[in-house]
């Protein structure tokens, strides 16, 4: 083998090599990950942003939906209860 085509194939191999380290890590934005993390915890879940998250949004909205119905539910069976007590106070 020629010495020329030796030095050249080495060549060819170290900028191979030298092309294929990786350059620097890309900036880490902390303030999109921050805001990225406070929405997961405002949805309740701890995993990140998938295809079904449509899906799971519906689902997050609808148990907070139940929530209030629930809520305003214990609201009127408190009054009904309290009004309920006023009159058979007045009854007696």
């Amino acid at each position: 083998m020629p010495v020329a085509f030796r030095t050249s194939l080495a060549a060819c191999a170290l900028f191979m090599l030298a092309a294929c380290g990786g350059g620097s890590p890309a900036p880490v934005d902390e303030a999109a990950e921050a805001a990225e993390q406070a929405e997961d915890e405002a949805l309740g879940r701890d995993t990140d942003a998938t295809v079904l998250d449509d899906m799971i949004q519906t689902q997050d909205r609808a148990r907070g939906v139940e929530d209030l119905t629930l809520g305003r539910k214990d609201n009127l069976d408190q009054a009904l209860e309290a009004s309920g007590d006023d009159t058979a106070v007045d009854e007696e």
